[in-house]
């Protein structure tokens, strides 16, 4: 038997689905797909199982026609417009389970995703930093009651400011807040706890090159997600641009990517509107953030679904999301859903994002 909200999902009429979210194209992203505990992750994410990640894949690919990234590029170039509710799959920071658990599910449906890869993870030369902090915070958990080096620890992280983002948190928690800015200080965490990163690393936690480009072979695109996972907030206009356009010219190059596509590490909320001008002006061709069913804050700026974030299925994510989206479209000059179109926005199908909005 459906959960209610399978149900309502496989029902309700696609011109509100399409008019609630702001268009046609329904973007997804994942991290990994992993079948096993991750100290380095499930601090930050709710992975999927490879089980459930097929699940989630089914109940979509019934009310949505996956498509690729090249696709949705040329519709946003002047090509062929989405004319018909279309999924597309991503995946961030270029984990390893990506080729190992998540893409046998994905080629049996014939849906060819798009990973945006870390530069300096590829080949496990780097970890990132926000596995640094969870390896580190899984670690002060393990040390018994009143350990010394508890205190150790958050003398740092209070020498460092950390300590006032999670006033009310304890060590594990305030371990979790370090930013990009002070990414650094893990190193001397992980000296006080004697954590080895390059144990970590030599269990290939990300792709390889190698990996990378057998998978573009296979019909996976590939696009920049940056070098070292910037919190693109805390950064200047020109590290932003010089991040963007050097991860993507550097993608292109290593790996043969005939688009120029960013996903933004986080979140581009709050980032300046002529941020994303500067970039598509300078060749970059279309990039992502994690704010769906928000409005664009460019037309090939695309908006994606985070689905790790939360234990609620699906479906009820999407709706709940949904519904938002419909709120904030109630209040705007468009007011209300129009049947005669499909509620295509941007460049993606017949109205524009101006219209939408």
């Amino acid at each position: 038997m459906k959960a209610p909200w399978e149900t309502l999902f496989g029902t309700a009429p696609t011109v509100l689905l399409n008019w609630a979210a702001g268009g046609p194209l329904f973007t997804l992203v994942y991290h990994a797909v992993r079948d096993t505990p991750a100290p380095h992750m499930d601090a930050l994410l709710r992975s999927r199982s490879q089980a459930a990640f097929a699940r989630e894949i089914d109940l979509l690919a019934k009310r949505f026609a996956p498509v690729d990234l090249g696709t949705v590029v040329e519709a946003l170039q002047g090509g062929p417009k989405l004319t018909k509710p279309s999924l597309l799959v991503t995946f961030d920071d270029g984990m390893r389970e990506v080729a190992e658990i998540a893409m046998p599910v994905l080629r049996a449906r014939d849906i060819r995703p798009a990973i945006f890869v870390n530069l300096d993870f590829l080949d496990n030369r780097v970890a990132f930093w926000r596995h640094k902090a969870a390896l580190l915070a899984d670690a002060v958990r393990a040390l018994p009651p009143g350990d010394p080096r508890v205190a150790s620890v958050q003398s740092v992280l209070v020498e460092r400011g950390v300590t006032t983002r999670k006033p009310g948190g304890g060590v594990p928690e305030q371990t979790l807040a370090v930013g990009w800015r002070e990414r650094d200080v893990l190193d001397t965490i992980a000296r006080i706890l004697d954590v080895d990163f390059s144990g970590f690393l030599a269990t290939r936690p990300y792709l390889t090159q190698d990996e990378v480009r057998a998978l573009a072979a296979d019909g996976v695109a590939i696009g920049a997600h940056g070098f070292d996972h910037p919190d693109h907030r805390q950064l200047s206009d020109e590290e932003r641009f010089a991040e963007v356009m050097g991860s993507t010219d550097e993608v292109r190059k290593r790996f043969g990517a005939p688009h120029a596509t960013f996903a933004f590490p986080f979140s581009d909320e709050g980032l300046p509107g002529g941020l994303f001008d500067r970039l598509f002006a300078s060749g970059i061709d279309v990039t992502f953030g994690t704010s769906w069913p928000e409005p664009a804050r460019h037309p090939r700026a695309i908006q994606r679904l985070c689905l790790e974030g939360s234990p609620r299925p699906a479906a009820e994510q999407i709706f709940r999301r949904l519904a938002v989206g419909a709120s904030t479209r109630l209040f705007t000059r468009t007011g209300r859903p129009d049947p005669s179109h499909d509620g295509p926005s941007g460049q993606l199908g017949r109205r524009s994002m101006g219209e939408a909005r």
